[in-house]
């Protein structure tokens, strides 16, 4: 409850509970009326919340889960807050750590010793907008680890999978995401009505059954329509003023006798006495206020709660305000996301507050976030791009973030148009889509930049490690086109190419900053640039490898899988500790720095043919400069007699091409010997020869997943290529 007092020493920032978390604290240090959220969806009225709006909200959907679940623990006779999270020993971290002390003598790897059993899970769905937001920051502000899923998933074969496999106690929603894409097994265990959130539900929570592990569905949609209306009713007698009592000025008054001369003395006895008591128990609030406090101060104008009154708080909440010790850690978990499954079977990343707290941070300062941007939040909210890059950073800088659907790219179009974002962040798809609704031919960099006057800003990330590669901000001159730049601050990229002993060959690092070549004990040696196979490659590269990184953004492990944990990790000849990115990257040197050009999945997107390793990426964007030709194209590597994989793409064409060919229009998949001549020829133009396809198959659209991943594995797979 937020309420005015004279005794202000009382009050203590919300925020100081959850200095754990970068993006919650900042969230709850904001100025209460600024915007925080602005949701735009089609045919219907904007929606703008404020930061106060989204506290209050925050506060009252966490009050809600930790209610229901202290309900289900009695139910199921365990112990009051057995199910929060569980604190981490220090002696506990991931096999990726490497601070100083943290041999593998000296702990134990989280991937072996953390029960994963889900206890602590909360699983998220919805759309893009105000409920996914409040959900996901609910869940932290009681320290569960939070579980983004899509509602573009089918839940029979990707959804089921994901509640599962995280075990996740309870799923928070909005109407439409749980109508469309739960069964109704969920409607028993659905909580709408605000009243019952201190009931257990009536199904037998021991016994298995169709919902998995998941005791308690919210409709956080609806939960918050109602809060609000309650709020609004209730809101002149919500905030309770306690106003200091003034004594009216003492009317001077005849002293009559002896008694009352005592009487008045009495009086002023008692009155220092009052003073005297009110001085210790002020320099008692100060020291427990001190005490609260976060450790980069509060902000007078977020929400606090009230010493002397913490039964208004949850049960998690009082625990953390009476007992400091029991407060959570920044290296507790955080998130989970599930990979997009492109090469096998989702895995789920987990990471810490410290780890999505070092991504925020690592981006406020080298995208020069303020709290005066407005950014246009056109991604999924269930990624790493959206969810990171976008959500979380504009929480945590104070920013005001326009949410809306990536439908019509007209729309999109005129949306930026009106002058008030100053921030967009998209995937390539986008901007060729964006670029296509105003027909211009040229390749995506000069057509965005003809279209808005910006150069897009390349850079690399994935789901374990957020962004770890980046071009700079400024200069722009500094931006390479067709290169993701350098590792970005606090980022160590390791380059290597595997010996045949299974060592290193040859190893390059490159420290964020800029900074490269040898370093930490790392070795390097250039490779020969020719056709053994081994370490063939472009002459523009004046090194080809592997990509691993390691910083401290990196994430904690693979959900309840230790064996794909360590699989990923590669050891240095010096001892340093890398994630293994499964990518290919080539190095340029471009003045004093070294750039990265990302060639592709190691797996699915190298290409062996004819002894030379080919990258698939860089083949495409080649072919992409024929933009009067090519819509979209996917290169893949198919089985050959002779060449061991031979080049096939597989492309989407410019309606006119369609025409121009004699295409059927109803055409599912196409080809044909005068085509692909001549779409060879075009490539010959841009490509070395080996480097050139030898089938174009032509298909209406290239499918992708989710996220606008291509799966070559499926496509390969759906068209028969071996």
């Amino acid at each position: 409850m937020l309420f005015l007092s004279r005794r202000q020493l009382d009050k203590v920032p919300l925020a100081s509970l959850f200095s754990y978390n970068t993006v919650l604290h900042s969230v709850f240090a904001a100025p209460s009326r600024k915007p925080a959220l602005v949701v735009e969806l089609p045919g219907l009225q904007p929606r703008c919340y404020t930061y106060g709006r989204l506290q209050k909200d925050i506060l009252s959907i966490a009050d809600l889960i930790a209610k229901r679940r202290e309900a289900v623990a009695r139910a199921l006779g365990q112990s009051p807050l057995e199910w929060l999270q569980k604190p981490r020993s220090d002696t506990v971290r991931s096999v990726f750590n490497n601070k100083v002390g943290g041999g593998a003598g000296d702990g134990f790897f989280s991937c072996d010793v953390l029960a994963d059993d889900g206890a602590h899970n909360i699983a998220i769905i919805g759309e893009s907008g105000y409920s996914f937001v409040v959900s996901l920051l609910a869940a932290w502000s009681l320290n569960q680890m939070a579980v983004p899923m899509s509602v573009s998933q089918k839940y029979a074969s990707e959804l089921s999978y994901i509640l599962e496999h995280s075990r996740s106690r309870t799923v928070l929603g909005d109407r439409k995401a749980l109508s469309e894409n739960f069964p109704d097994d969920y409607n028993a265990i659905t909580l709408r009505d605000v009243e019952k959130a201190k009931c257990p539900p009536a199904r037998n929570l021991s016994s298995s059954s169709a919902t998995y592990s998941v005791q308690t569905v919210f409709d956080v949609q609806t939960l918050i329509d109602s809060i609000d209306e309650a709020r609004c009713r209730m809101e002149e007698s919500a905030t309770e003023v306690h106003m200091e009592q003034l004594a009216a000025e003492q009317e001077v008054r005849e002293m009559r006798d002896a008694q009352d001369i005592v009487d008045r003395l009495e009086r002023e006895k008692c009155a220092e006495e009052e003073r005297r008591a009110d001085w210790q128990a002020q320099k008692l609030r100060e020291q427990f206020s001190e005490s609260n406090s976060a450790d980069s101060g509060g902000d007078e104008v977020g929400m606090c709660y009230d010493t002397t009154r913490l039964d208004d708080l949850n049960a998690v909440h009082r625990r953390w305000a009476e007992d400091h010790l029991s407060r959570p850690n920044a290296n507790d978990d955080c998130l989970m996301l599930y990979t997009s499954g492109t090469t096998a079977r989702p895995k789920g990343v987990v990471h810490t507050h410290a780890s999505v707290g070092n991504m925020v941070h690592v981006l406020q300062k080298e995208w020069e976030w303020s709290p005066s941007d407005s950014i246009l939040h056109i991604l999924p909210m269930h990624h790493i791009h959206g969810l990171v890059n976008v959500l979380l950073c504009s929480l945590a800088s104070g920013a005001r973030c326009v949410v809306t659907k990536f439908d019509e790219p007209i729309r999109i179009a005129r949306r930026l148009e009106k002058g008030d974002i100053s921030l967009v962040m998209g995937v390539p798809t986008m901007y060729t889509k964006l670029i296509a609704a105003i027909a211009l031919p040229v390749p995506t960099l000069k057509a965005f930049h003809e279209v808005s006057g910006h150069i897009l800003l390349e850079r690399y990330g994935m789901t374990e490690v957020g962004m770890a590669l980046g071009q700079p901000l400024r200069p722009v001159s500094k931006r390479v086109p067709g290169t993701v730049g350098m590792p970005l601050p606090t980022v160590r990229a390791f380059v290597y190419n595997e010996g045949n002993g299974g060592g290193e060959s040859s190893a390059v690092v490159a420290q964020g900053g800029g900074k490269g070549g040898p370093e930490g004990g790392d070795t390097v040696s250039d490779t020969t640039v020719g056709s053994s196979g081994k370490a063939a490659k472009s002459v523009e590269y004046t090194e080809t490898g592997r990509l691993a990184i390691s910083s401290p953004s990196l994430f904690d492990r693979y959900w309840a899988n230790p064996e794909a944990t360590k699989k990923e990790l590669v050891i240095s000849e010096s001892g340093h500790r890398y994630f293994d990115t499964g990518d290919t990257v080539g190095l340029q040197n471009h003045g004093d720095d070294v750039v990265f050009t990302i060639l592709g999945r190691s797996s699915v997107d190298i290409i062996k043919s004819s002894g030379f390793k080919l990258s698939a990426l860089e083949i495409e964007a080649a072919l992409l400069l024929h933009r009067d030709l090519f819509y979209e194209v996917a290169v893949v590597g198919c089985k050959d007699h002779v060449k061991g994989e031979c080049v096939v793409a597989v492309a989407a064409l410019q309606r006119e091409v369609l025409v121009r060919f004699n295409v059927p229009s109803d055409f599912k998949v196409y080809e044909s010997a005068e085509l692909t001549r001549e779409l060879s020829a075009l490539a010959h133009q841009v490509l070395s020869y080996y480097k050139c396809p030898t089938r174009f198959v032509i298909v209406p659209e290239i499918p992708r997943n989710h996220t606008g991943k291509v799966n070559k594995k499926n496509l390969k797979a759906q068209l028969g290529l071996l």
